[in-house]
């Protein structure tokens, strides 16, 4: 599986519990998966598959 560019293993998890994991928070990010917007709504509902390709867009404040 591809996150952001680089191959990354682990056992199933939705990406609700990924986006957790490594401390992004849900409010702020956007995920694209397999070229598809994923709507918050269903983070904790997806479970991320070997072949998924995501992208984590993440928002920062700041001046």
């Amino acid at each position: 599986m591809k996150i952001n560019g680089k191959n990354e293993l682990f056992e199933a998890i939705t990406l609700l519990e990924y986006l957790t994991k490594h401390q992004y928070n849900p409010d702020y990010v956007v995920i694209e998966r397999n070229r598809e917007i994923i709507r918050k709504e269903q983070f904790g509902k997806i479970f991320l598959d070997d072949g998924d390709e995501i992208n984590i867009l993440h928002f920062m404040g700041g001046g």
